[in-house]
């Protein structure tokens, strides 16, 4: 009776656990127009609306409030703070580009704390917050913050600034021009996974395309970086892409009072023709 009691609390804490893991937010950029031509010779002409859930290319709306920053890179690598223009919704932002060349949009959310636990009397409760002060059991005490990237090849000009790297905590960083690439199954995308400004060895990459799935958490294709960091995305299918990939920490410093993982996701969308 009690070996049934124990299986049985621990399948009901294996059943709260899961949605959490499985169904947690995610956030990338879809681009409206991956390959703007340069119109009347002055600027290319896009718009970037924010990816927000679990079902790509849209599902929920994000806050403004949630964003640390949001920023353009020109191909000269000058680094420009922009804003939406809607200021709620998908957050539609328009862009015009006036250089030809690979431009990145790179987006940080702000870090917090999540907890989830289970008072005496067994009742759930969520806090956007750390577990100091919580009174109950821990299910889930999390430290987060997410980073998004997107590569817009504005006109015919080929060059390689869509590898350099923005500076995010974990980045996803294209080895290769993605216009270069055909989506025909025989072509491979390498990427570049870095943590801290360093290589992240051994970690999973997930990959899909629009059309596969519109489940933000079904991939079309996984692999693991090298010794180097280096990840090599098979290319199946032509359209949007959308790359992710995770990275789960124990506490260190102030934060072991305060959590009990350190959570970061990194995504990387871009166009294959």
């Amino acid at each position: 009776m009690k070996n049934f009691k124990k299986i049985f609390i621990n399948l009901i804490f294996f059943l709260i656990i899961l949605p959490v893991t499985l169904f947690s937010h995610s956030l990338w950029l879809n681009v409206t127009d991956y390959y703007p031509e340069i119109y009347k010779g002055e600027f290319a002409f896009t718009k970037l609306y924010f990816g927000w859930g679990h079902h790509f290319p849209v599902d929920d709306f994000l806050s403004i409030d949630k964003i640390e920053d949001f920023s353009l890179i020109s191909p000269a690598g000058k680094k420009e703070k922009i804003t939406p223009d809607v200021k709620e919704g998908f957050l539609e932002t328009v862009l015009k580009l006036k250089k030809e060349g690979s431009w990145i949009v790179a987006v940080k959310s702000k870090p917090g704390f999540y907890t989830m636990y289970l008072d005496k009397n067994h009742k759930m409760h969520h806090k956007l917050g750390p577990k100091t002060g919580v009174k109950g059991r821990i299910i889930v005490s999390l430290y987060y913050q997410q980073f998004a990237k997107t590569i817009i090849c504005a006109g015919n000009k080929q060059d390689k600034s869509f590898s350099k790297p923005v500076g995010h905590k974990l980045e996803i960083i294209p080895l290769k021009n993605p216009s270069k690439l055909r989506g025909c199954g025989g072509h491979f995308l390498p990427v570049k996974v870095l943590f801290n400004g360093r290589p992240a060895m051994f970690k999973k990459v997930f990959a899909t395309y629009l059309g596969f799935s519109s489940h933000a958490d079904d991939f079309a294709y996984t692999t693991s970086t090298d010794m180097n960091g280096v990840a090599k995305i098979r290319l199946l299918k032509p359209g949007e892409w959308l790359i992710k990939t995770e990275l789960k920490l124990p506490p260190t410093g102030d934060k072991k009072e305060k959590c009990n993982e350190i959570h970061y996701t990194a995504t990387l969308t871009l166009g294959v023709k």
